[in-house]
Protein backbone atom coordinates (compact mmCIF):
# COMPACT_ATOMS: atom_id res chain seq x y z
CA UNK A 1 0.00 0.00 0.00
CA UNK A 2 1.44 3.41 -0.96
CA UNK A 3 2.06 6.06 1.66
CA UNK A 4 -0.60 8.75 2.22
CA UNK A 5 -0.72 11.08 -0.74
CA UNK A 6 1.47 8.84 -2.92
CA UNK A 7 0.93 6.38 -5.76
CA UNK A 8 2.62 3.23 -7.02
CA UNK A 9 2.40 1.44 -10.35
CA UNK A 10 3.05 -2.24 -10.81
CA UNK A 11 3.05 -4.40 -13.95
CA UNK A 12 4.94 -7.67 -13.46
CA UNK A 13 6.47 -8.99 -16.65
CA UNK A 14 4.78 -12.08 -18.06
CA UNK A 15 6.36 -13.50 -21.19
CA UNK A 16 3.58 -15.82 -22.34
CA UNK A 17 0.33 -14.20 -23.45
CA UNK A 18 -2.90 -15.60 -24.84
CA UNK A 19 -3.04 -15.26 -28.60
CA UNK A 20 -6.83 -15.56 -28.61
CA UNK A 21 -7.63 -12.86 -26.05
CA UNK A 22 -4.91 -10.64 -27.52
CA UNK A 23 -6.43 -10.96 -31.00
CA UNK A 24 -9.83 -9.84 -29.68
CA UNK A 25 -8.42 -7.43 -27.05
CA UNK A 26 -10.04 -4.27 -28.38
CA UNK A 27 -13.44 -5.93 -28.79
CA UNK A 28 -13.24 -7.40 -25.30
CA UNK A 29 -12.40 -3.98 -23.89
CA UNK A 30 -15.45 -2.23 -25.37
CA UNK A 31 -17.63 -2.64 -22.24
CA UNK A 32 -14.83 -1.08 -20.20
CA UNK A 33 -14.59 1.85 -22.61
CA UNK A 34 -18.24 2.62 -21.91
CA UNK A 35 -17.85 2.33 -18.14
CA UNK A 36 -14.64 4.42 -18.13
CA UNK A 37 -16.39 7.15 -20.12
CA UNK A 38 -19.39 7.29 -17.78
CA UNK A 39 -17.27 6.93 -14.65
CA UNK A 40 -14.87 9.60 -15.90
CA UNK A 41 -17.70 12.03 -16.66
CA UNK A 42 -18.88 11.92 -13.06
CA UNK A 43 -15.31 11.87 -11.72
CA UNK A 44 -14.57 15.11 -13.60
CA UNK A 45 -17.20 16.97 -11.60
CA UNK A 46 -16.12 15.22 -8.41
CA UNK A 47 -12.59 16.44 -9.13
CA UNK A 48 -13.77 20.02 -9.59
CA UNK A 49 -15.63 19.90 -6.27
CA UNK A 50 -12.54 18.40 -4.62
CA UNK A 51 -10.44 21.25 -6.05
CA UNK A 52 -12.68 23.86 -4.42
CA UNK A 53 -12.67 21.91 -1.15
CA UNK A 54 -8.87 21.75 -1.04
CA UNK A 55 -8.38 25.37 -2.06
CA UNK A 56 -10.73 26.60 0.67
CA UNK A 57 -10.13 24.05 3.44
CA UNK A 58 -6.83 22.31 2.67
CA UNK A 59 -8.56 18.92 2.98
CA UNK A 60 -9.75 16.34 0.48
CA UNK A 61 -13.28 15.16 1.42
CA UNK A 62 -13.12 11.44 2.16
CA UNK A 63 -16.03 10.48 -0.08
CA UNK A 64 -14.68 12.39 -3.05
CA UNK A 65 -11.20 10.96 -2.52
CA UNK A 66 -12.52 7.40 -2.48
CA UNK A 67 -14.58 8.00 -5.62
CA UNK A 68 -11.80 9.67 -7.60
CA UNK A 69 -9.15 7.18 -6.46
CA UNK A 70 -11.46 4.39 -7.62
CA UNK A 71 -11.78 5.97 -11.05
CA UNK A 72 -8.02 6.42 -11.45
CA UNK A 73 -7.36 2.83 -10.36
CA UNK A 74 -10.01 1.53 -12.73
CA UNK A 75 -8.82 3.58 -15.71
CA UNK A 76 -5.24 2.46 -15.05
CA UNK A 77 -6.28 -1.20 -14.96
CA UNK A 78 -8.21 -0.86 -18.20
CA UNK A 79 -5.20 0.78 -19.84
CA UNK A 80 -2.96 -2.02 -18.57
CA UNK A 81 -5.32 -4.58 -20.09
CA UNK A 82 -5.74 -2.69 -23.34
CA UNK A 83 -2.00 -2.21 -23.76
CA UNK A 84 -1.22 -5.88 -23.18
CA UNK A 85 0.43 -5.61 -19.77
CA UNK A 86 -1.95 -8.27 -18.44
CA UNK A 87 -4.23 -10.94 -19.91
CA UNK A 88 -6.52 -10.89 -16.88
CA UNK A 89 -9.88 -9.26 -17.58
CA UNK A 90 -10.24 -6.19 -15.33
CA UNK A 91 -13.04 -6.02 -12.76
CA UNK A 92 -15.66 -3.33 -13.33
CA UNK A 93 -14.54 -0.99 -10.58
CA UNK A 94 -11.49 0.47 -8.99
CA UNK A 95 -11.80 -0.51 -5.38
CA UNK A 96 -8.67 -1.69 -3.57
CA UNK A 97 -10.58 -4.79 -2.51
CA UNK A 98 -10.58 -5.93 -6.17
CA UNK A 99 -6.90 -6.59 -6.91
CA UNK A 100 -5.57 -6.66 -10.47
CA UNK A 101 -2.11 -7.76 -11.68
CA UNK A 102 -1.24 -4.42 -13.29
CA UNK A 103 -2.16 -0.83 -12.61
CA UNK A 104 -1.91 2.12 -10.28
CA UNK A 105 -2.45 1.96 -6.54
CA UNK A 106 -3.37 5.11 -4.62
CA UNK A 107 -2.39 5.66 -1.01
CA UNK A 108 -4.83 7.00 1.58
CA UNK A 109 -5.49 10.75 1.69
CA UNK A 110 -3.18 13.08 3.58
CA UNK A 111 -4.37 14.94 6.64
CA UNK A 112 -3.94 18.23 4.79
CA UNK A 113 -3.04 19.45 1.32
CA UNK A 114 -1.33 22.56 0.00
CA UNK A 115 -3.96 25.08 -1.01
CA UNK A 116 -1.49 26.90 -3.24
CA UNK A 117 -0.46 23.71 -5.04
CA UNK A 118 -4.11 22.91 -5.75
CA UNK A 119 -4.87 26.49 -6.82
CA UNK A 120 -2.17 26.54 -9.51
CA UNK A 121 -2.37 22.84 -10.45
CA UNK A 122 -3.51 23.66 -13.99
CA UNK A 123 -0.11 25.21 -14.82
CA UNK A 124 2.09 22.15 -14.18
CA UNK A 125 -0.70 19.98 -15.61
CA UNK A 126 -0.12 21.55 -19.01
CA UNK A 127 3.39 20.14 -18.97
CA UNK A 128 2.23 16.80 -17.59
CA UNK A 129 -0.45 16.33 -20.25
CA UNK A 130 1.95 17.31 -23.03
CA UNK A 131 4.39 14.62 -21.87
CA UNK A 132 1.55 12.13 -21.53
CA UNK A 133 0.41 12.94 -25.07
CA UNK A 134 3.86 12.26 -26.49
CA UNK A 135 4.12 9.03 -24.52
CA UNK A 136 0.72 7.96 -25.81
CA UNK A 137 1.97 8.23 -29.37
CA UNK A 138 4.89 5.95 -28.56
CA UNK A 139 2.65 3.63 -26.53
CA UNK A 140 0.16 3.20 -29.38
CA UNK A 141 2.93 2.34 -31.83
CA UNK A 142 4.69 -0.16 -29.54
CA UNK A 143 1.37 -1.75 -28.50
CA UNK A 144 0.43 -2.27 -32.15
CA UNK A 145 3.71 -4.04 -32.86
CA UNK A 146 3.38 -6.03 -29.62
CA UNK A 147 -0.12 -7.12 -30.64
CA UNK A 148 1.20 -8.63 -33.87
CA UNK A 149 4.10 -10.28 -32.05
CA UNK A 150 1.85 -11.90 -29.44
CA UNK A 151 -0.74 -13.04 -31.99
CA UNK A 152 2.00 -14.68 -34.08
CA UNK A 153 4.34 -16.17 -31.44
CA UNK A 154 2.35 -15.98 -28.18
CA UNK A 155 5.11 -14.10 -26.36
CA UNK A 156 5.67 -10.49 -25.36
CA UNK A 157 9.30 -9.34 -25.63
CA UNK A 158 10.61 -7.86 -22.38
CA UNK A 159 11.67 -4.63 -24.04
CA UNK A 160 8.18 -3.95 -25.39
CA UNK A 161 6.68 -4.69 -22.00
CA UNK A 162 9.05 -2.24 -20.33
CA UNK A 163 8.25 0.56 -22.79
CA UNK A 164 4.49 0.05 -22.48
CA UNK A 165 4.68 -0.23 -18.68
CA UNK A 166 6.66 3.01 -18.52
CA UNK A 167 4.12 4.86 -20.65
CA UNK A 168 1.04 3.52 -18.84
CA UNK A 169 2.73 4.22 -15.50
CA UNK A 170 3.33 7.87 -16.37
CA UNK A 171 -0.17 8.36 -17.76
CA UNK A 172 -1.71 6.76 -14.67
CA UNK A 173 0.33 8.93 -12.31
CA UNK A 174 -0.61 11.95 -14.42
CA UNK A 175 -4.28 11.15 -13.83
CA UNK A 176 -3.71 10.87 -10.10
CA UNK A 177 -1.94 14.25 -10.16
CA UNK A 178 -4.77 15.81 -12.18
CA UNK A 179 -7.37 14.56 -9.71
CA UNK A 180 -5.34 16.01 -6.81
CA UNK A 181 -4.88 12.54 -5.30
CA UNK A 182 -1.18 13.27 -4.97
CA UNK A 183 0.87 16.42 -4.76
CA UNK A 184 3.90 14.66 -6.25
CA UNK A 185 4.67 15.83 -9.79
CA UNK A 186 4.79 12.70 -12.00
CA UNK A 187 8.47 11.88 -12.25
CA UNK A 188 9.99 10.90 -15.58
CA UNK A 189 12.34 8.31 -14.10
CA UNK A 190 10.01 5.28 -14.12
CA UNK A 191 12.01 2.57 -15.84
CA UNK A 192 9.13 0.21 -16.58
CA UNK A 193 10.85 -2.53 -14.60
CA UNK A 194 9.10 -4.63 -12.03
CA UNK A 195 11.19 -4.29 -8.83
CA UNK A 196 11.47 -8.09 -8.46
CA UNK A 197 12.65 -8.68 -12.01
CA UNK A 198 16.19 -9.96 -12.63
CA UNK A 199 18.51 -7.00 -13.05
CA UNK A 200 15.94 -4.46 -11.93
CA UNK A 201 18.06 -3.31 -9.01
CA UNK A 202 20.90 -2.51 -11.40
CA UNK A 203 18.83 -0.93 -14.17
CA UNK A 204 16.01 0.88 -12.37
CA UNK A 205 16.75 4.34 -10.94
CA UNK A 206 15.38 5.54 -7.63
CA UNK A 207 11.71 6.31 -7.84
CA UNK A 208 11.08 3.76 -10.57
CA UNK A 209 7.57 2.49 -11.05
CA UNK A 210 6.49 0.18 -8.31
CA UNK A 211 7.81 2.65 -5.74
CA UNK A 212 6.21 5.86 -4.48
CA UNK A 213 6.26 8.62 -7.09
CA UNK A 214 8.16 11.73 -6.30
Amino acid sequence: MPLPGETTFDAPYVERHSRLTTFFRYLLAIPHFVVVALYGFVAYFAGVIAWFAIVFTGRYPAGLFTFNAGFVRYASRVSSYLYLLSDAYPPFGGGPESPYPAGLEVGPPKESYSRLSALIRILPLLVVWFIAYLLNLALSLVALVAWFVIVIVGRLPRGMHDVMAFCVSYQSRAMAYAFLLTESFPSFDASGLHPDAPGAADRAPAGAYGTPSD
